[in-house]
């Protein structure tokens, strides 16, 4: 008996050894797949065992070229998903040349493309995973949202309908839609799209976060923040919505609370060059000068070609009265943008601030030829006109302003005019007008002041220019410039 058990032995090793192996390698199968049978990532799945798994698998070389196939597009899809697009490529060119019917190899390959903004490469890739599936929901909302990168918002508008046509439970698809109908400035229907996305997927932190945006480009910031809030909550390491949040509370003009996230942002992504830029302009609104120009150098220093960041930090050394640098910060946006109407209109208060007024109403000329109805840079042009005393044309020039945006601000300057061309009525008019519309301005009172003294009221010019002087103790020396004495 002891012989016989002895005999039989070996056999039984080999058994359990043949049945561990199986079980091994069905256990790195099972880790090596990353989606489950409904095409979602399964619940838990590790994406560095996945890639262990199927590289095991792999390496084995024990495998069918289907087999194989599967491993390659298992660990494409894991490198995908940890945005190695590169190595996710490799991985699917293998995986396709060895079964080039499989349809989501193309879509993930088409997905890593995208990604890597390789719009018509990706396109190509969704193209064969639709003519190998015409009914992939999937391939079809990915090609839409290849096409918005495109900007061809029409195109990818119809793919992300067909998409939704074939699985109306896509919330993928129809936030890729809203996305579209948001670049086409269509802000309501964005939002409709949303709202459908986010019904469909309460955990859809994208979604929040785009119908923000959308609430906040029509002025709805306290909607917009709640939405930020939730899109923070899904996704604690969501920079662009500590970002985004941070511009709705600065555009609510609450500083502080937006120079919060703006540093969460950053701490998040120290290299996130628009949330420096973002930061300073709230230090800006703050009045903390130096604090702002910081972020702006910091700004320009990530992203040496930001040309909003030299006009943001020009208009800062602008208020700093530190016109030279200003200047110089105006000649690089406007170098790297020639067509920003801002920083030719910037350039030329600086100009005028410094005595240039010719370069000052070249910079209008250019301001206004750019943009039409920039009411800012009639009424900057008007008051370097009238400073050089070309009064007809600084009229033209304020009534324009007046027209394109009603205000204090081309009333005070009009005024300004009418005073020069000693039309004491029509100055003391639009005096009146501006200081009914903003009581405490220190050049409509002294202005009007000066008007009262020409008209003989003398008793109301010592009151308007003592109220005036009040508020800006230099603004005598301002009149001085313009060309009016208060004598």
């Amino acid at each position: 008996m002891r012989a016989g058990g002895l005999a039989v032995l070996p056999i039984v090793v080999f058994v359990l050894a043949g049945m561990a192996a199986a079980q091994d390698r069905d256990g790195q199968w099972q880790r090596c797949t990353l989606y489950d049978e409904h095409g979602k990532v399964r619940a838990g799945a590790n994406l560095e065992l996945v890639i262990d798994a199927c590289t095991a698998i792999i390496q084995a070389g024990q495998e069918t070229p289907k087999q194989l196939a599967f491993a390659l597009a298992n660990r494409g899809y894991a490198y995908r998903n940890k945005y190695d697009y590169d190595r996710a490529i490799q991985d699917l060119d293998q995986a396709i040349k060895l079964d080039p019917d499989n349809a989501l190899a193309f879509v993930n390959r088409g997905d890593a493309y995208r990604n890597k903004r390789e719009y018509d490469h990706a396109i190509r890739d969704y193209d064969q995973a639709i003519k190998l599936d015409p009914n992939n929901a999937i391939a079809l909302n990915g090609r839409g949202s290849a096409y918005a990168g495109k900007r061809e918002y029409d195109r990818a508008i119809r793919d992300f309908d067909e998409a939704i046509r074939l699985d109306p439970n896509l919330a993928l698809a129809f936030n890729g839609r809203g996305a579209a109908y948001y670049d086409k400035r269509d802000y309501d229907r964005a939002i409709q799209d949303y709202d459908e996305a986010i019904r469909l997927d309460r955990n859809l932190a994208r979604a929040f976060y785009n119908r923000g945006t959308a609430y906040s480009s029509k002025h709805e910031y306290d909607r917009a923040i709640q939405d930020y809030d939730q899109a923070i909550r899904l996704d604690s390491n969501f920079a662009v919505a500590f970002h985004n949040r941070g511009y709705a509370y600065s555009s609510k003009r609450d500083y502080g609370r937006a120079i919060q996230d703006y540093d969460q942002a950053i701490a998040l992504e120290p290299n996130y060059a628009s949330a420096f830029l973002s930061r300073g302009a709230a230090y800006y609104g703050k009045r903390e000068l130096d604090r702002a120009i910081r972020d702006f150098d910091q700004a320009i220093a990530l992203a040496p070609n930001y040309a909003s960041a030299f006009l943001s930090r020009g208009a800062a050394y602008y208020d700093k009265r530190e016109l030279d640098r200003a200047i110089r910060d105006f000649d690089q946006a406007i170098g790297l943008d020639p067509n920003n109407a801002l920083a030719f209109d910037s350039r030329g208060r600086a100009y005028g601030d410094a005595g240039e007024y010719d370069r000052a109403i070249q910079d209008f000329d250019h301001a206004i030829k750019l943009d039409p109805n920039n009411a800012p840079a009639f009424g900057n042009r008007c008051l370097a006109r009238a400073t050089v005393n070309r009064l007809q044309k600084a009229v033209v020039d304020c009534n324009e302003a007046l027209r394109l945006r009603p205000g204090d601000d081309g009333l005070r300057i009009r005024g300004l005019v009418y005073l020069k061309l000693k039309k004491l009525d029509l100055a003391l008019t639009d005096y009146d007008a501006a200081l009914q519309a903003n009581p405490k301005n220190a050049f409509s009172l002294y202005g009007r002041g000066i008007a009262k003294r020409l008209s003989g009221d003398e008793a109301g010019a010592i009151a308007d220019i003592a109220a005036a002087e009040q508020i800006s103790p230099d603004i005598a020396a301002d009149f001085g410039r313009y060309g009016v004495s208060a004598q």
